[in-house]
């Protein structure tokens, strides 16, 4: 008899996985008889896995690191031990805005990656000629949108806590929010950046994959004694799960995949604003430019789906430049709770799918795709540069930190006296 699961899920074209496990069946052939149901707030699908209504979710990874932080209403509850993808996130601002940009600082504009310089050419003259502050949209705090909003934004010397307005949206309703001019741009998951641009309102500047390249963005998140458990069926849901990512990263089934999410049941919007997201075509960045970016969303390859520590202390080292972490934090302790590749190992060593040896990695130092020998059989790697060249130690967080020259001054490193800081101004 099948194991009886419910699973959360957002209204976005990352819910993939499960949706086509549950679709073609690999639920089904482990033994899982999974209810998937569809969440519109971040912080609703949270509440829902926290007491206990749902079992796992299709979650932000900041998440589950700020709950193994101890931050937010369900400390320490949180784990995982799958990424269900790496990048998938863009920057949109209205056409007005983008306008504004281009007419303030056309040299700044062409560049790309699309930097946040003209941004900053706007929010000061505003600022000069007394205008309200701009309002930027993210979709929950502790996500990679916010992370990436904030990062873009800082490496122009914005910073986000005071030249600007960041406010919550659920990313269902980003489009609306835009055209009715509550807010004048946002960071969010695909196909809202898509249906931005087809309904001629907004303008995508950067990819997160342009931010940080491969950086983790959904997880498959459980609650901690949800795993300790349910060992034996939480092992089946990563084994399935594994094995639709790879279905999904085999681009000749990314057609097929967009025909069973766009339907009412999932991400419920047209075929040809999914698929896009999909299938990395035709993809818009740096307001006008349209490339193709097969690895807009990476489901599988280069080692995708295995939970990096490092990728969990990056995030955590974010949230402690933010001033959001406790100055006590312990990156070891938390990245240990938050992400388990020893469970996910596992899960997928049946499976014969390589695991790395170590749990975590420099980031940032691969601008192109590269080999990781230390593993049971050798992965091809993504590039996981990030867009300001920087590296991230992950045995060396505070020297990483410090090196930011915009951090919220509740940060236990405090923040820098910008004034003395030239080099910033372009």
């Amino acid at each position: 008899m099948a194991h009886s699961l419910t699973l959360g899920f957002a209204q976005l074209t990352d819910c993939a996985p499960l949706a086509v496990a549950k679709e073609r069946g690999a639920f089904a052939a482990h033994g899982l008889d999974v209810t998937l149901k569809r969440f519109v707030s971040w912080a609703a699908m949270r509440d829902a896995l926290g007491t206990g209504a749902i079992d796992g979710a299709h979650m932000l990874s900041p998440m589950v690191v700020a709950s193994a932080a101890g931050i937010g209403p369900f400390p320490g509850e949180f784990t995982t031990a799958f990424t269900l993808n790496l990048n998938g996130n863009a920057i949109t601002v209205s056409t007005g805005l983008y306008e504004a940009m281009a007419q303030m600082a056309p040299e700044t504009v062409s560049r790309r990656p699309l930097s946040a310089y003209a941004l900053k050419r706007v929010i000061d003259q505003r600022k000069e000629d007394g205008k309200a502050a701009l309002t930027f949209a993210h979709v929950y705090p502790h996500s990679m949108h916010a992370l990436e909003l904030r990062y873009w934004l800082a490496a122009a010397s914005i910073d986000p806590m005071r030249d600007l307005n960041l406010v919550v949206v659920p990313p269902s309703l980003m489009v609306d929010a835009l055209a009715a001019g509550q807010i004048d741009g946002y960071c969010v998951g695909e196909p809202w950046n898509n249906a931005a641009v087809v309904a001629g309102i907004g303008r995508t500047l950067i990819t997160s994959g342009e931010i940080w390249s491969n950086g983790p963005e959904k997880v498959l998140g459980v609650r901690q004694d949800w795993a300790e458990q349910n060992k034996e069926w939480h092992l089946k849901l990563i084994a399935a799960l594994s094995e639709t990512c790879a279905w999904l990263d085999d681009m000749d089934n990314r057609l097929t995949a967009a025909q069973i999410i766009s339907t009412p049941d999932y991400v419920n919007a047209p075929f040809d604003e999914v698929v896009g997201s999909l299938t990395g075509k035709n993809r818009q960045t740096g307001g006008e430019l349209r490339i193709d970016m097969p690895d807009f969303n990476v489901f599988h390859r280069y080692a995708a789906n295995f939970p990096w520590r490092s990728h969990a202390k990056w995030i955590l080292s974010q949230m402690i430049r933010w001033g959001e972490a406790p100055d006590d934090v312990d990156a070891n302790a938390i990245a240990k709770l938050a992400f388990r590749p020893d469970i996910y190992c596992e899960a997928v060593e049946p499976l014969g799918i390589a695991c790395p040896s170590s749990d975590e990695k420099v980031e940032g130092a691969h601008p192109h795709t590269w080999l990781l020998s230390d593993a049971t059989e050798p992965v091809a790697m993504g590039a996981d540069q990030f867009m300001d060249q920087r590296i991230f130690d992950p045995t060396n967080i505070d020297s990483y930190i410090s090196g930011f020259s915009i951090r919220d001054q509740r940060s236990r490193l405090g923040a820098l006296d910008t004034s003395q800081i030239t080099h910033l101004a372009k």
